[in-house]
């Protein structure tokens, strides 16, 4: 897979971003760490998401990781970050601030892309776990294999974020085995909207950005927050009507009205 990072993208030291069109790009830029996370990425992910929050012009928002001399998304947190836990205060700063990052991916305004290669490991796997949609090649590994490395746990919520994707069984049998899913098994489980060769990752995730680019955008983020609603609170008996009156009183449900009975594509504004 190779990633252009050229045009508009921003040559910052481990994160890039692209605009392609109504596509944000965020691509993660440590190829020789096969792009390890740092707390400095965390915070620029978060950066990004408000960014895109605040650009109307932005439709959908891609992750992936560069190139190295293997392919990756991102293999887990950043070894020295992780060897600088020797408190609770420690570890209670590094939860925070990787659940920041995961709260800002789900909530940004917009569908979310992750276009995944090689390793898709530790943070990597939540993260992509965090967006609504996943496409990945033959060559990724997803999971977590911290019952024969690093002997730490996940939280409740990101088992909850796996889970969702997944399942329970296989996210419990992914980790009490300590391997790594293959691209076959990810697909079994309904994880990846599709398997690509390496030579069209971008090319074909592009592709699936500007499809849901083109959906009515009020529908795609209610159904997010729907659904982000009922793994994190439950059911509560008027915790969508907000969601509802949203859509429902909103142009756009006047225009797909229009649009149906005039048989033409409706014009979407997000209002």
């Amino acid at each position: 897979m190779t990633i252009a990072t050229t045009g508009e993208a921003d040559a910052l030291p481990e994160i890039l971003t692209e605009r392609r069109g109504a596509v944000q790009w965020v691509i993660f830029n440590r190829p020789k760490a096969r792009n390890a996370i740092t707390p400095w990425m965390e915070d620029r992910l978060i950066e990004i998401c408000r960014e895109v929050d605040a650009d109307p012009a932005v439709k959908a928002l891609v992750l992936t990781g560069a190139a190295g001399d293997k392919p990756a998304f991102m293999a887990g947190a950043d070894l020295s970050c992780l060897q600088s836990v020797k408190t609770p205060e420690d570890y209670t700063i590094l939860e925070d601030r990787a659940e920041t990052a995961a709260m800002a991916l789900e909530a940004v305004r917009v569908p979310t892309i992750a276009a995944l290669a090689g390793a898709c490991v530790g943070e990597g796997a939540l993260l992509a776990a965090c967006c609504d949609v996943r496409i990945a090649t033959p060559s990724v590994r997803f999971g977590f294999p911290i019952a024969r490395t690093v002997g730490n746990c996940l939280s409740i919520k990101n088992l909850a974020r796996l889970a969702a994707i997944l399942g329970t069984a296989r996210t419990k049998e992914m980790i009490f085995s300590a391997r790594l899913l293959t691209a076959d098994e990810l697909s079994g489980a309904g994880a990846l909207r599709g398997v690509v060769a390496e030579d069209d990752l971008t090319d074909r995730t592009q592709e699936l950005a500007e499809e849901l680019a083109s959906l009515a955008p009020l529908t795609l983020w209610t159904t997010r927050e729907a659904l982000r609603r009922w793994r994190d609170h439950g059911l509560p008996a008027d915790g969508d009507a907000d969601l509802l009156r949203l859509c429902y009183l909103s142009a756009d449900y006047q225009e797909g009205i229009a649009a149906f009975l005039e048989k033409r594509r409706p014009v979407w504004v997000g209002q």
